[in-house]
């Protein structure tokens, strides 16, 4: 029987689960060096950030992302590569036995707490000197809270209307003695960090969001400048990507800061790291002459932070077109309006037609020509297979 089929899609709050499959596992956590990210937007980019740096620096390094893919064990990579699926799925296998203790006691455990424990598990036997996790946001009972990291940063928290109790949730990932690292400059976020911290004794320390600035961008790579630089790296290089990364840029450069010493960071390895990293859908370069990119945001802020970012695209662009899919209709033409006068043509689209789509959107594109196609990152992984498929 395929293990991730016995798990549960929702549970109760607790850590009772995740205590169990850890403590079946041989209680992988302790001793592993951890860094958790936590926000609303933001959070994979700068795991991403971190763990092209380490791979540079010659750190084994080991990352477990959101369980928001096809196959779970996407989720987890090791020096920057897919651990294979059958090894996760030994380890669930053993994880569950006896099923019937967690049926009769915590209850069955979810995807994201099953995925967390066997990469934990798996980093443990192969040696990793550091492991980064994306947690989730506004849940204090995130598995990944749990466990007590060397570090924990957080991105933007941006909920709207639910911002205020978004953000509380959110600061419960404040421990005593752990550093908490936030870029999060929202009033409502920093009123609820800060009361968060002074009772659990956390240090928080506050991230200039705009400390990176972009210096220029260009098709193939962009050039950015942190104020503070505590690398001394002057200007440096990434592939290209969205301005609205530099928030993101300027808690990563502070993590590694803080982690220099412990580490082998030298200036060389975090420049390196920085020109490699790859950032699959937040605004990828796809096709070249005509431009196609695919970005995954999927509220308004992202919107917003998209349409920032258009206004640097490299000069030459001919006509702009926008495929943009959303789960929710209301939200897709609202993201639709805000980026509208920013094209020439815009249609809006379920996701499951978006890859339908996007080959005729193709044939209709001269030379000059600039698509940008917004979806869930499920529709755009079809999406990449159409497109170079296509070139």
């Amino acid at each position: 029987m395929n293990p991730w089929r016995r798990l549960a899609q929702k549970a109760a709050p607790g850590f009772g689960r995740v205590e169990l499959l850890l403590s079946r596992l041989g209680h992988p956590e302790e001793g592993l060096p951890v860094i958790q990210v936590a926000g609303t937007h933001g959070k994979s980019s700068v795991v991403g950030f971190l763990e092209a740096v380490f791979c540079a620096a010659g750190v084994r390094v080991g990352v477990c992302l959101s369980p928001d893919f096809p196959d779970p064990a996407e989720a987890v990579r090791l020096e920057g590569k897919p651990v294979p699926a059958l090894v996760l799925s030994s380890l669930l296998s053993a994880a569950l036995e006896p099923f019937e203790e967690f049926v009769f006691g915590p209850g069955k455990p979810t995807m994201q707490e099953a995925l967390l424990a066997v990469a934990l598990a798996h980093f443990a036997r192969s040696g990793v000197e550091v492991v980064v996790l994306e947690a989730s946001a506004g849940n204090r009972w995130d598995p990944t809270n749990f466990l007590r990291p060397c570090l924990s940063l957080l991105t933007r928290v941006e909920g709207g209307e639910n911002t205020r109790a978004l953000a509380w949730e959110t600061a419960q990932l404040a421990r005593p003695g752990i550093p908490l690292l936030t870029t999060a400059m929202e009033d409502a976020a920093l009123e609820s960090l800060a009361r968060r911290s002074r009772a659990a004794g956390a240090a928080l320390v506050l991230v200039d969001p705009e400390d990176v600035e972009l210096l220029e961008l260009r098709w193939e790579k962009a050039v950015w400048r942190s104020r503070s630089d505590p690398f001394q790296l002057g200007p440096f290089e990434t592939p290209f990507m969205a301005a609205y990364q530099a928030p993101n840029l300027s808690l990563a450069l502070s993590c590694l800061a803080e982690l220099f010493g412990g580490f082998p960071l030298s200036r060389e390895a975090v420049r390196q790291g920085l020109s490699q990293v790859e950032l699959p859908g937040r605004f990828e370069l796809l096709f070249e002459e005509p431009w196609v990119v695919v970005d995954a945001a999927q509220d308004l802020p992202s919107a917003q932070a998209v349409l920032r970012s258009l206004e640097r695209l490299p000069l030459g662009v001919g006509q702009r077109f926008l495929l943009l899919a959303h789960p929710e209709e209301r939200l897709a033409w609202d993201m639709a309006s805000l980026l509208r006068p920013a094209f020439s043509g815009v249609e809006v689209l379920a996701p499951w037609e978006l890859p339908l789509h996007v080959p005729r959107a193709l044939r209709r594109l001269s030379s000059g020509d600039f698509l940008l196609i917004l979806g869930p990152h499920a529709a755009l992984r079809e999406v990449k297979g159409v497109v170079r498929g296509a070139s």
